[in-house]
């Protein structure tokens, strides 16, 4: 990575942790990009080169988060481990998507998911749909533990949904 690569990476963090402290206090929408960037300790100049707007901040960051899982799984190499592997994604980051939730967001996480189920590179109509599907209800599960807080934790979570297909 070069010198303008380390630089640039290190200005879109700063931005991607200023917003979300800032989110912790107010609504999207009430974040000013001006005090964002001074929160961040960066100039205008480089938020608008890196991102379009606030939502791309969330929605660049979740990408990256979903790579770093999408890493992982495949190391693990037991498709099997799908579902398991992805509730302890959203576990271990449980305070950043609680965060998103809580804001009304919760549609940037849906995406995540059907992102993770790659519908864009489906071959066809049926894979396509079924993996939609798929996507439809992880989504379910995802969004009802994040509606009570998330209080299992991912072994527990696994046993109730195993519970549900019995």
């Amino acid at each position: 990575m070069t010198h303008n690569q380390e630089t640039n990476a290190l200005v879109k963090e700063c931005i991607t942790s200023a917003l979300l402290e800032m989110m912790k206090k107010q609504s999207l929408d009430e974040i000013v990009i001006t005090e964002l960037v001074r929160r961040a300790g960066v100039g205008r100049v480089s938020f608008y080169r890196n991102f379009e707007s606030k939502k791309d901040v969330l929605e660049q960051h979740l990408k990256t988060l979903l790579e770093e899982w999408g890493k992982e799984f495949e190391a693990l190499g037991d498709p099997e481990q799908f579902s398991d592997s992805l509730i302890r994604h959203y576990y271990q980051n449980r305070e950043l998507y609680l965060l998103l939730y809580r804001q009304g967001l919760s549609g940037l996480i849906y995406e995540t998911i059907r992102n993770a189920m790659k519908l864009e590179e489906a071959q066809n109509n049926i894979e396509r749909y079924a993996r939609s599907m798929i996507a439809g209800m992880i989504w379910g599960w995802v969004d009802e533990w994040m509606r009570r807080g998330m209080p299992e934790s991912p072994e527990e979570f696994a046993l109730l949904t195993a519970q549900s297909r019995s």
